[in-house]
């Protein structure tokens, strides 16, 4: 590994022990990390509910970028930031991108500022459906931005663009996952790596595109715990490893942050999956970030054939997973399995006829909402008494009362055909999406795998949903937004607020959550960013 430090401005910003919280930051005009101001995708405010993109009504403005990229856009008060890869020349080179681009733009007008290269040490594919090297969101304190390449850097510049730090490693590409979103907890960057750089590099799932290696086994003479991946602590005022927790994290996981009972800082993460993670033993664990006692295991829970394809949601009180049909409740402060609710028997369901252009409501039925999970990955959050997910194989919005057990599901369209005329000549596609979904980047290529044929549910890294007030924003890979109502008493067709579109259906690709700030949505599709705003009458309670 390298780390390469310029000089340091004096009078860094610092929050001490904690997390950058939205009373903190004086106002709604940030989303400074992925998990946005709270650290949980959640936020008061009003954003916008009904827009579109290929009407261009309440869009404020459109910035079309060089390249595909992923990353949730970052947003402190004037200033956006988010990351793409480095323009491709040739359809072939899809296949083996390294290097990636930090942009940052005005929060006003989509100028672009200034950019700067982070380079990349293994290939990875372009817009693939579970990554590339822009997954992750940049952080902010303010002051400084913190641009992530997952193929093997990640780096610190203050806002004029001026380069603070370089941090350069060989990544383990044992399989390729989205997952794990970098967090800061006050002057701690949390980000899973694998903990021996040298030997981590020797297992790699490819040896050139298309051509897998001889095998992903653990170097010979190598303790395996040596080459687990695990959540790190980064201080980033110098792009030092501070600590790593202790007992692993699989790169099938979003890990999250939150606070005990005995409101100290923790972080909620998991092992298991498909493909063989290498950590062991599979289960749930909470690890705590408290000074003094960064990276110590609060507790652990072995829980066989656990896939934590999910982020890993809790409170005070609860820490809550998937485990094949199944949701589970854990107790916070001992890791106790709780509750195990089926989420496949005992459900009410509405589901639309096409037909019939209506709906119709069961109760009491068996739902086969998934295979070997009933979450399509990443894509769920817990909202007070209630934990919502997009199902695995069918286009249902689930969700599951932690209290109660009761699991309700709402049919929602597949994908979303707008018209370039009037909302009401939209189209909405059921049970199946179009057929001819073939997105493209800037350069007119076609790349974004899992978005051509699918919808963006099921066996993909989705996007985070986002809670804006009461308002939770779904978007897709085929830029269809579901905007859901998590107030209404039951989850009926009621919920469905609106259906929305980030660009032309069958011609849109995204993997990027939308962010808030200041009363607008920022989205991040394959060719552009794009500003949502609208006026009072358009926007949430």
């Amino acid at each position: 590994m390298i780390v390469r430090t310029g000089w340091l401005i004096a009078g860094l910003l610092l929050f001490g022990d904690g997390l950058l919280r939205a009373d903190d930051l004086g106002g709604d005009d940030h989303w400074h990390q992925a998990a946005g101001p709270n650290g949980n995708w959640q936020t008061d405010g009003r954003a916008p509910l009904r827009w579109s993109v290929t009407r261009e009504e309440s869009i404020r403005w459109r910035t079309a970028l060089p390249e595909a990229g992923m990353s949730n856009v970052t947003v402190w008060g004037d200033r956006l930031f988010v990351t793409t890869h480095v323009p491709i020349q040739t359809p072939e080179q899809k296949n083996a991108v390294t290097d990636i681009i930090g942009f940052c733009l005005d929060a006003d007008t989509g100028k672009r500022l200034w950019q700067a290269t982070l380079p990349g040490s293994v290939f990875i594919s372009l817009a693939g459906g579970f990554t590339d090297g822009t997954v992750f969101a940049p952080i902010t304190d303010g002051r400084h931005v913190w641009f992530f390449n997952r193929c093997g850097s990640m780096a610190c510049f203050d806002f004029e663009g001026n380069q603070i730090w370089m941090r350069e490693w060989t990544p383990r590409f044992k399989h390729n996952n989205r997952q794990a979103e970098p967090f800061l907890v006050g002057d701690t960057i949390l980000y899973v790596e694998v903990a021996n750089k040298e030997a981590g590099a020797k297992i790699q799932k490819w040896i050139a595109p298309g051509k897998k290696s001889a095998g992903t086994a653990v170097p010979a003479g190598v303790d395996e715990k040596d080459v687990w991946t695990y959540l790190h602590g980064i201080d980033k005022r110098t792009g030092k490893v501070l600590w790593r927790e202790q007992v692993g994290t699989s790169v099938h996981n979003t890990p999250t942050v939150g606070l005990t009972a005995e409101g100290k800082w923790a972080v909620a993460h998991a092992r298991g999956g498909p493909h063989g993670p290498l950590e062991k033993p599979f289960g749930q664990s909470l690890t705590s970030l408290a000074p003094g006692e960064a990276g110590k295991t609060l507790w652990s829970t072995e829980l066989q054939g656990y896939d934590p394809s999910f982020a890993c949601h809790w409170n005070d009180r609860y820490v809550f997973g998937f485990q094949k049909g199944n949701h589970l409740v854990m107790d916070a402060s001992s890791g106790k399995l709780l509750r195990t609710q089926p989420l496949y028997d005992g459900a009410t369901v509405w589901k639309f006829e096409p037909e019939r252009g209506s709906w119709t409501k069961q109760t009491d039925v068996a739902v086969k909402a998934g295979k070997g999970h009933p979450n399509t990955n990443q894509a769920n959050l817990a909202v007070g008494q209630w934990h919502w997910f997009l199902s695995h194989n069918v286009h249902y919005l689930g969700r599951v009362n932690v209290e109660t057990g009761a699991v309700e599901y709402l049919e929602l369209p597949a994908q979303l055909m707008p018209s370039p005329t009037s909302r009401q000549q939209d189209v909405l596609l059921w049970g199946k999406g179009n057929p001819n979904n073939r997105p493209t980047n800037a350069s007119g290529f076609v790349v974004g795998d899992k978005g051509h044929n699918g919808t963006g549910w099921g066996h993909i890294s989705a996007a985070s949903p986002t809670l804006v007030g009461r308002y939770l924003f779904l978007p897709v890979v085929t830029g269809t937004v579901y905007v859901i109502d998590t107030q209404v008493e039951q989850l009926s067709p009621d919920a469905l607020v609106a259906v929305n579109d980030l660009g032309p259906g069958g011609e849109t690709w995204t993997l990027a959550s939308l962010t808030y700030a200041t009363g607008r949505l920022y989205a991040h599709t394959m060719k552009e960013i794009v500003c949502i705003e609208a006026d009072d009458g358009s926007l949430g309670k």
